[in-house]
Formats: structure tokens, C-alpha cells, sequence
């Protein structure tokens, strides 16, 4: 855990009401480090001033772990009051990565004991639920989480609530309604939980070696999230799955096989993978496909009557353009 900083995330997490004299603290909300480090000399030693000083030097430390005794030092301090919350959050995350979950425990209860309508309750509602999860509780996990979508019914935290529940409920061997919860998210227009259903729907595909629906989520993720975290990472599990199929298609009349190299919801974008394509001299054909009331546009390469040749195509494809495709029976 050693250099971890906190300071990343300081500009996001802090609030934007700041008093007269914690001009500190706004140097450090602005990313004003240094600014931040030489004024702290100017800091008296008086009551408040002294947590609050802790705090800030909290702030600035590189090193995770020194930064953690310095907050747990200005709690024990007379630390202001609108700091507290700050630290009780933050404190909360660091014993998350440390996975001290006996620590991250107390400082959740005794955060939602002092502030019942804090700022970070939803988070902390969501910590206290993964803590249940933790230690297999998974019952209490469910139930906690369906008490949490019942008070955040819509936006952002709806979202983390779903991708909380779903992610419990596979847990729980609950396949079916994980995926039912997830396939529900993916067709959001937008939020943050869109991209995690995604993903979470192709690593479930990949684990069950459901090769057609793991590349059609990854396209999906690959066209709506392009820098996403894990899409290489997909890609890697993908290069392991192999067609189910058993070449059977060239003994059925009108039946063959193609390369996948794109599931789109817009339509231009289809067209623009169509066109990178078409240097290969083969058939590239888009094709409607309705999934769930959505209308995505399925990219096509090929018409191949042996899967074998289908499938070395598909191989120079992935080598040509270092992703993930799929040959299909059509």
C-alpha cells in the first residue's frame, strides 16, 4: 500500500463550501500543492487549528499509510466539524485496500450513527452491504441492498445499487437474476453503471464459454466506452474461447459462416467499421439484430462454407487489428 496517495482523488471528493480561514484546504481542493505545503508553517497551534493542521498534512502525504495515522491523529484532535465526514470517507477506503474489514466496520457504524443523512451515506450504505459480502453474509447483503435501491430509485446511485446487487446475487447463485438486472442497466442511455454492465455481462459470458454473447457485449462496451478499463483485459479471457459449433454448416443448404467484427447501436459507426473492412476483398455485409427491443447493426466479413477457412480469417483479422472477433453461423 505504500505510496499510494490520496491526493487524486482529493479535488473530486472535497466539498466546494470552504470558510474564510481554510484557505489551505482550498489550495489543496485546486490541486495547489504546493501552495498548500508552504502555508501550513503559517497555521497556529490553537484547538481546531492543530486537527486541522493533521488533516491537511493528511492531504498532501504521499505515502497511504502515513496519511491515514494523520487523519486518525486529527479525529482524536478538535478537528473542525466539516472536515470530519472527509476523513471518516476517506479512512473508509483505506481500510477497504488494506481489506481490514474489522477496522472499515466500526468506521461505518460510527459514521452512519452521527450522520444519518451525511453526505457519503449512500456510500457508506454501500460499504456496510460489501461488508456483509465479505464475510459471506449473503443473505443480509440482498437484503440490505434492496433496502438501498428501495431509497435511491434513480441517477447515479440507483446504478451502483443494481451493479451492488447484481454482483451479490451471483454470489448467491443467483445466475439468472444477475443477469436479468444487468441486461436491465446495459440498456440505460447513459450513467455510470452502463459500462459495468457491460463488462460484467461479457465476463459472465466468458465463464459460461457463451462465445457469441461475450463478443457481442464487448463490441457493445468497445463501441459506447472505448478507453474503459478492461477491454484488454476481455480481450485476453476471448482469446481462449473457441466456436461451439462442430462444422456441420456446410452439409445444411444456405448455411455459412462469417467473421463478427462489430456489434453497434449507431448505425454510422457500423458503416465506418464496414468500410475499414472492405480491403480484404471479401463480403462485408451489416445485418439489423433486435436484442431485448434494441436495434444494433452487426458487422459481417466473409461468406465461408468451411469453418476452418472462416476461422483462419478471422485469426490474420485479429493479428491485422489486435481485437477480438468471432465466426458465426449464419
Amino acid at each position: 500500500m505504500k505510496k499510494l496517495s490520496f491526493i487524486l482523488s482529493v479535488i473530486v471528493l472535497l466539498p466546494l463550501h470552504v470558510s474564510r480561514a481554510d484557505n489551505i484546504f482550498s489550495l489543496i481542493r485546486d490541486g495547489k500543492l504546493d501552495e498548500a505545503a508552504d502555508s501550513l508553517s503559517d497555521v497556529t497551534t490553537a484547538s481546531t487549528r492543530d486537527g486541522n493542521r493533521l488533516f491537511y498534512r493528511s492531504l498532501l502525504e504521499g505515502d497511504a499509510d502515513q496519511s491515514a495515522r494523520l487523519m486518525e491523529a486529527a479525529l482524536r484532535s478538535s478537528v473542525a466539524p466539516i472536515y470530519r465526514q472527509e476523513i471518516y470517507y476517506r479512512l473508509a477506503l483505506y481500510h477497504l485496500l488494506k481489506e481490514d474489514y474489522t477496522r472499515l466496520s466500526e468506521l461505518v457504524s460510527e459514521y452512519r450513527t452521527h450522520w444519518e443523512n451525511g453526505k457519503y451515506r449512500a456510500e457508506m450504505q454501500r460499504l456496510s452491504i460489501l461488508i456483509d459480502e465479505r464475510h459471506a453474509n449473503y443473505d443480509a447483503a440482498i437484503k440490505q441492498s434492496d433496502r438501498y435501491l428501495l431509497e435511491y430509485s434513480s441517477g447515479e446511485a440507483n446504478h451502483w445499487g443494481m451493479v451492488d446487487k447484481a454482483r451479490i446475487m451471483r454470489r448467491f447463485d443467483k445466475d439468472v437474476g444477475a443477469h436479468n438486472m444487468l441486461r436491465k442497466l446495459s440498456r440505460e442511455k447513459s450513467g455510470p453503471g452502463v459500462a459495468v454492465a457491460l463488462y460484467m455481462l461479457a465476463e459472465e459470458a466468458i465463464r459460461q464459454k457463451h462465445t457469441d454473447d461475450a463478443v457481442f457485449y464487448y463490441n457493445l462496451l468497445r463501441e459506447a466506452y472505448p478507453a474503459a478499463i478492461g477491454l484488454d483485459a476481455l480481450m485476453e479471457k476471448m482469446e481462449n474461447l473457441t466456436y461451439s459449433g462442430d462444422n456441420r454448416a456446410e452439409k445444411l443448404t444456405g448455411t455459412f459462416y462469417s467473421v463478427q467484427v462489430g456489434v453497434f447501436s449507431v448505425k454510422d459507426n457500423a458503416e465506418k467499421q464496414a468500410d475499414m473492412f472492405k480491403q480484404y476483398n471479401q463480403k462485408v455485409e451489416i445485418r439489423q439484430k433486435n436484442v431485448s427491443d434494441v436495434k444494433y447493426h452487426v458487422v459481417y466479413v466473409g461468406r465461408f462454407t468451411d469453418y476452418e477457412e472462416a476461422r483462419r480469417f478471422k485469426t490474420m483479422l485479429e493479428s491485422n487489428h489486435k481485437e477480438a472477433y468471432q465466426v458465426v453461423a449464419r
